[in-house]
């Protein structure tokens, strides 16, 4: 990890962190509703 002291930076680390629990959402509940269409 490499630190910088900018604002820009912590809203893109802000934005990753959410993609990433975004998409662990969405890989947990799309089995779920696949299995629940059939």
């Amino acid at each position: 990890m490499i630190n910088f002291n900018n604002k820009n930076n912590k809203k893109f680390m802000s934005v990753v962190l959410i993609a990433v629990v975004v998409l662990l959402i969405i890989a947990m509940v799309l089995p779920m509703m696949l299995s629940f269409m059939r």
